[in-house]
């Protein structure tokens, strides 16, 4: 099994409708989607990210690093 991260997609202007369904069969598990500023947040395995980057209409997919402070 892959690692899995959380994932920010932003996706070109007014295309968004249209390729939600695309970047779900790509592997995203979509959590939000941010229609008026063309991002979606979600859940991708790290080796399904090359497939969500050519979905049409995508610009980036950007990986969500945590970072945790002591007290673990």
């Amino acid at each position: 099994m892959s690692a899995v991260d959380q994932v920010m997609v932003s996706v070109t202007e007014g295309s968004l409708p249209r390729v939600l369904d695309d970047l779900r069969e790509a592997g995203l598990v979509v959590d939000t989607v941010l229609e008026a500023l063309g991002v979606v947040t979600g859940t991708a395995e790290v080796r399904a990210i090359p497939a969500l980057l050519a979905v049409p209409g995508v610009m980036d997919v950007e990986r969500q690093w945590r970072v945790q402070l002591p007290p673990y």
